[in-house]
């Protein structure tokens, strides 16, 4: 669901052009915190600020500044971890 509203955005954006975004939600999609994911599965990673416990590893910030999105679902919110 918050795809479809990058979608809806992104078609309702006059002036858009040709962009890229990272179509992501605002938190890691993972049981484990960012930092814990980041150096088991990607240890060569490298961290150059501080991140949220959950923050996705990647960033969404272009299409919340852009288009002024706002996650709605969090995934969480529907399966039990």
């Amino acid at each position: 669901r918050d795809l479809g509203q990058i979608v809806d955005l992104c078609i309702k954006k006059d002036g858009l052009g040709f962009q890229v975004f990272n179509a992501v939600n605002d938190t890691i999609t993972a049981d484990m915190p960012t930092r814990l994911f980041l150096a088991k599965y990607a240890p060569n990673t490298p961290i150059t600020r501080e991140m949220g416990e959950f923050e996705a590893p990647i960033s969404n910030r272009k299409i919340r500044e852009v288009l002024g999105f706002r996650e709605e679902h969090d995934w969480r919110k529907y399966v039990e971890v």
